[in-house]
């Protein structure tokens, strides 16, 4: 066994190293739109954290996300480490679990089975479905064939109509709920604002839909959240529970869910401000932002008039997609199509 972990762990210091040649040779060739995104989100966020430190960040974020995926093959060598290891045993009527995409999130699923929560249904959006629902039950059987335990896991379609109304019924029967708030998504995606809240969050503000606490409200099911998170050497996952919300029956609904989210918000705000490394929210964390700013399009630009200032002060940087340039309005989310020798004058300013 000594011997199979000491593999595990050669393995996982090896992966950023792979990260880190293929990033740099996408760098080189400047395909580097998912960088600049997670930079733009970082500066907005995190000002404190220097503009000259976010590739540094970039790689431990793929490196994290990839550490995942190895942990769901290999979550019988760390079993012992977070599956077994809480303080007391878990209640196993159903509760809504909420957490976030830090650290070893997606493996941590493992941390409720293992300690008897054997009816649990996954809310997750609508591309993830589609791309990795049969997977993510494939990966399910043979965990728990790999442990000899029984359980039940359905994976849900959060942005399909009637969702609240199966999900509902699911509770009835027993399942506790797996949710990640920023996935942030429902019926319509995740642009849709109509039914959102304000929260301030780290340096700016995001908009949060409410839905997990109003169905938490509905079938008076407490609310659970909790965190993931790697060791900063990354070779140990840890999990914390907060405690537990239990649902205020004489609180209106509309309260206890605008309370309820920016609690859950603030309890995870501590940690993504101490492993910002980890999150992988920053590549897509622009899409909770108000529409005033992701679909303000009457913009102008005369990428002429740009100067050096202008790409050094972080206002605009330049990546392409394949063969295509392009350049990138770090405020205010947007992209121009520029043609080569535009941004060949550019990179080199």
């Amino acid at each position: 066994m000594n011997n199979n972990i000491n593999r595990v762990y050669e393995v996982r210091k090896s992966i950023k190293d792979v990260i880190a040649q293929k990033e740099i040779k996408k760098r080189e060739e400047e395909q580097t739109k998912d960088f600049h995104f997670m930079s733009a989100n970082l500066s907005r966020f995190m000002p404190e954290i220097p503009k000259e430190d976010h590739w540094e960040l970039y790689l431990d974020i793929i490196t994290t996300m990839r550490l995942r995926e190895f942990d769901l093959t290999e979550i019988q060598q760390f079993s012992d480490q977070v599956g077994k290891n809480l303080d007391s045993e878990m209640d196993p009527e159903p509760k809504i679990y909420i957490t976030c995409h830090l650290g070893f999130c997606k493996a941590a699923i493992s941390v409720l089975i293992l300690n008897g929560i054997d009816k649990i249904a996954l809310i997750v959006d609508e591309n993830t479905y589609n791309k990795q629902a049969k997977t993510i039950l494939e990966i399910n059987e043979r965990f728990c064939k790999m442990f000899q335990i029984t359980n039940s896991l359905k994976v849900i379609n959060v942005e399909k109509a009637n969702t609240v109304i199966e999900i509902s019924q699911l509770i009835k029967k027993g399942y506790s709920l797996y949710a990640y708030l920023d996935g942030n998504s429902g019926y319509k995606g995740v642009y849709n604002k109509e039914k959102t809240i304000k929260v301030d969050f780290l340096a700016d503000h995001l908009f949060s839909r409410t839905g997990l606490a109003k169905i938490a409200y509905f079938t008076k099911t407490p609310i659970v959240p909790f965190i993931t998170y790697y060791s900063e050497d990354k070779l140990h996952p840890h999990v914390h529970f907060f405690d537990e919300i239990p649902v205020e029956s004489t609180a209106n609904i509309d309260d206890f869910a605008d309370r309820t989210i920016r609690q859950i918000y603030s309890h995870f705000e501590k940690y993504i401000k101490k492993y910002p490394n980890q999150w992988e929210a920053w590549f897509y964390l622009h899409k909770y932002l108000s529409n005033d700013v992701l679909l303000n399009k009457d913009q102008t630009i005369d990428i002429l008039q740009l100067g050096k200032k202008d790409i050094e002060s972080g206002h605009f940087a330049v990546f392409k997609i394949d063969d295509n340039a392009y350049l990138f309005d770090r405020l205010r989310y947007n992209v121009y199509p520029v043609s080569q020798e535009q941004f060949t004058l550019l990179k080199n300013q």
